[in-house]
C-alpha cells in the first residue's frame, strides 16, 4: 500500500469511531497532519502505530459516549457479580427445602434470571448515565456514617427476638394462647416439632437465638458499634447463616410438611437477606476505615 492509502486507511478506522457531525472535520485535519508527519518518515506503517490506536485516537477529538460511566464500573460489578451469586444460592436453597433434591438443574434454571439480573442492572446504570450527562445532579452534603445505634429502637428490637424466641420454643402452646384453645387440633399438630430436630438440631438453633439476642443487649447497653463487637456480629451472622443452611437441609423441621416448607422456605429468605446484610455492612466497615486511616 502506498503512504497517501495507508493514512487513508488509518483515518478511516479513526473517524468510523465518532460521531457523524465531527468525522469530516476530523478526518481532513488528521489526514494533514498525518501527510506532514510522513513526509519525513523511512517506515509509515510504525509512525503510525506510534501515533496511536484508532480508538484512543479518535478519544482525544471528543469524550466518548460510556453506556456505564466508568466512575460507577465497581459498583456495576459488584452488584452483578453478587446478585449473581444471591440468586445462584437462592436456587441452592430452595432446592435444600425439597424432599427431592437436584442442584444442578436448580442452578442451570437460575441462570436466566442472572442474566435476566444484569440486563436490568445494565440498564438501570446506563439510564442513569444518561440522566447525569443531561441534568448533572449537584452533590449535597449528607450527615456522616456513625458508629452510635438508637437504643429505644434496638431494645425493642432486643424485646421482639426474645418474644419470637418464646414463641418458638413452644409453637402449639402459643397458638393455644393466642386462641384461648379455640383452634382446631390439627393447626396445633401441624406446629408440632419433628423429633429428630427436637433432639440434634433445635438445642443449636436455640442457642445461637440467645447469642444473638446476647449480643443486641450488649450493643444496646453501650449505645454504639466496638470493634470486637461489630467482629463479633460479623461472625455470629456468618456461623448462623452456615447453621441455618444446615438445619433445612438435614432434615424436617416440623412434622406437618405444608409447615415444614413454609418454615423452610422463611428460613432460606432470612438467610440470603442476612448475607446481604453482611456484606453490606462489611464493605461500609473497610470505607469508615479507610476513611479514618487517612484522617
Amino acid at each position: 500500500m502506498t503512504t497517501e492509502d495507508l493514512i487513508e486507511r488509518y483515518v478511516a478506522d479513526v473517524v468510523v469511531l465518532l460521531p457523524r457531525r465531527q468525522r469530516h472535520d476530523v478526518a481532513r485535519e488528521l489526514r494533514d497532519l498525518l501527510a506532514e508527519e510522513a513526509a519525513g518518515a523511512d517506515d509509515v506503517t510504525e509512525l503510525l502505530r506510534r501515533f496511536g490506536h484508532p480508538a484512543d485516537v479518535a478519544a482525544r477529538y471528543g469524550t466518548p459516549v460510556a453506556l456505564i460511566d466508568p466512575v460507577d464500573t465497581r459498583r456495576f460489578l459488584t452488584l452483578a457479580a453478587g446478585g449473581a451469586a444471591v440468586i445462584q444460592l437462592g436456587a441452592f436453597l430452595g432446592e435444600l427445602i425439597k424432599p427431592v433434591r437436584d442442584f444442578r438443574a436448580a442452578s442451570d434454571a437460575a441462570w436466566p434470571v442472572v442474566f435476566a439480573w444484569l440486563g436490568l442492572l445494565f440498564a438501570g446504570f446506563a439510564a442513569a448515565a444518561w440522566l447525569r450527562r443531561r441534568r448533572p445532579a449537584q452533590w449535597r452534603p449528607r450527615p456522616l456514617p456513625t458508629d452510635r445505634v438508637n437504643r429505644p429502637a434496638r431494645l425493642a428490637g432486643v424485646a421482639f427476638f426474645a418474644l419470637g424466641t418464646l414463641i418458638l420454643l413452644d409453637p402449639p402452646a402459643a397458638l393455644r394462647l393466642a386462641t384461648g384453645g379455640r383452634a382446631a387440633q390439627a393447626a396445633y399438630d401441624a406446629l408440632a416439632y419433628d423429633g429428630a430436630f427436637l433432639r440434634y438440631r433445635g438445642p443449636i438453633v436455640l442457642t445461637l437465638m440467645l447469642a444473638g439476642i446476647a449480643i443486641q443487649v450488649v450493643l444496646a447497653l453501650l449505645g454504639r458499634w466496638r470493634a470486637p463487637l461489630a467482629t463479633a456480629d460479623l461472625a455470629y451472622n456468618l456461623v448462623l447463616c452456615a447453621v441455618l443452611t444446615w438445619v433445612i437441609g438435614a432434615g424436617p423441621v416440623f412434622a406437618a410438611t405444608p409447615a415444614d416448607e413454609t418454615a423452610k422456605s422463611f428460613v432460606a429468605l432470612i438467610i440470603l437477606a442476612t448475607l446481604i446484610d453482611v456484606a453490606v455492612r462489611t464493605r461500609r466497615r473497610s470505607v469508615a476505615h479507610a476513611m479514618h486511616h487517612n484522617a
